[in-house]
This record gives C-alpha cells, sequence and structure tokens, in this order.
C-alpha cells in the first residue's frame, strides 16, 4: 500500500506521509502489542467512552476499527457482538493485530464475524455506507491542521451509515496546558499531538457533514484525550 497523494500543501503532505512512517514498521508494531494490549486503567477509561459512544448501535451491527493498531478494541467489540472489520494502513499493524487476536484465543482461523484488512484512512478502500458505526481512535491528535482532520472525518462519514466515534487531545485539560508551556519555553513549533479547541475541530466536523451529539473524556481537567460521538448532519 503506497501514500496517497493528497494534492495539498506541502506540509500536510509532509505531516501525512510522516505519520505512515512511523507507525508502519515491525518493530513499532511489537513496540505497540506489548504496550498497549494491556488492561490497565486508562484503557478501561477509553474502552468506557468508546462503548458509551456506541451504546446505540446493535449486536450483529457491522463496526470499522480505523486505525486498528495492535488490535487492543478487537476483543472489546467482539464482546459486543458486532461483526468487526479492524483496518489500517500498516501492514505490520494488521498482521500483528491478528496474530495477537489468535494467540490469546488460542485459535488458528478468524471467526467470521471479525476480518483484518490494510488500508489508508485518507481513501478506504470500503464501499459508502458499508457500515453501521466507523471508530477512529487515538489518530487526529497527530494531525495539526483542519485539512487533513477534514480528509479522516470525510472519509469515516462515507463509510458510515450510522455514528462516527473519534478521539481527540482537548485543549481543556491541564496536561494541555503543561503541553503548551513546554513548548513555549523551548521555543518550539509542536507538529504532533497538539491539543485544540473544541471550536476549532467543530468546523472540521461541519465541513465533514457531521455534528456531536455527545463527548466523553477520559478524565476531565486532567487527560487531553477525549472522544466525540458524531452523527451525520
Amino acid at each position: 500500500l503506497q501514500p496517497q497523494n493528497l494534492a495539498c500543501d506541502v506540509d500536510e503532505q509532509a505531516c501525512y506521509l510522516d505519520t505512515c512512517k512511523r507507525f508502519d514498521s515491525a518493530e513499532v508494531a511489537k513496540t505497540y502489542r506489548i504496550r498497549k494490549n494491556v488492561l490497565t486503567a486508562r484503557n478501561r477509561r477509553e474502552w468506557d467512552c468508546i462503548l458509551r459512544g456506541l451504546q446505540t448501535i446493535p449486536a450483529g451491527a457491522s463496526v470499522l476499527d480505523l486505525p486498528c493498531g495492535s488490535g487492543r478494541l478487537e476483543p472489546l467489540l467482539e464482546q459486543q457482538g458486532y461483526q468487526v472489520t479492524a483496518a489500517d494502513y500498516s501492514e505490520h499493524m494488521v498482521e500483528t493485530a491478528r496474530l495477537s487476536y489468535l494467540e490469546n484465543r488460542g485459535k488458528t482461523e478468524l471467526p467470521e464475524t471479525l476480518r483484518f484488512v490494510q488500508t489508508d484512512v485518507m481513501r478506504m478502500g470500503f464501499e459508502t455506507d458499508e457500515f453501521d458505526g466507523v471508530i477512529c481512535n487515538r489518530l487526529l491528535h497527530h494531525y495539526p491542521t483542519s485539512g487533513l482532520r477534514q480528509r479522516v472525518l470525510r472519509e469515516c462519514a462515507r463509510v458510515s451509515r450510522g455514528v462516527v466515534i473519534i478521539s481527540y487531545f482537548d485543549n481543556l485539560a491541564f496536561s494541555s496546558l503543561r503541553f503548551h508551556m513546554k513548548n513555549l519555553l523551548l521555543s518550539r513549533k509542536p507538529t504532533d499531538r497538539v491539543p485544540i479547541w473544541f471550536h476549532i475541530l467543530k468546523r472540521d466536523l461541519a465541513a465533514a457533514g457531521l455534528r456531536c451529539t455527545a463527548t466523553y473524556r477520559v478524565r476531565y481537567g486532567l487527560s487531553p484525550q477525549t472522544y466525540l460521538r458524531l452523527e451525520h448532519i
């Protein structure tokens, strides 16, 4: 899978390519599996936010998890009875997620309700309205511009006939203040994991034909990690 030509400015294309490259290696996928696929208080809080966002999606519905990373959400989604498609740009992440699932379940074949696919969030290889719900977890904070965020959001909206669950880093948190102060003191302009204000993201949502119907904060006032439940306008 080759990176897309986004037909955007040089800085946005460079940011997109850098994000693709940073996460597309066997070593990073292995590290993610070791660090992320464990039951921690942080994971529990994130999973709770995601499940609250999906509470109107019934068992048997089709749900896309993109990017799936090393597969930490798949057991959770399977428990809810969903037909799950786990996808990622990185073939290493996809394979790690698939093997992790099989090993943890002691199986040699995937169930019919679960598939792993390699695709690019900027131009997904899925049909319009293919899924009842889409989860875009821990991705948007890697894209500091509205142009990149809107491309992701438009694709999520296109393939979902129901809700879209996203996460982003919100400025309304102590960690966000510390992030900005640190970069200010170092005279450094951050280009990754940058917290933003909701009113800025709200404009991106509107441009993608989406509106926020619920907000779930991982740790209110402390963590910037925030989940939104989105629906079509």
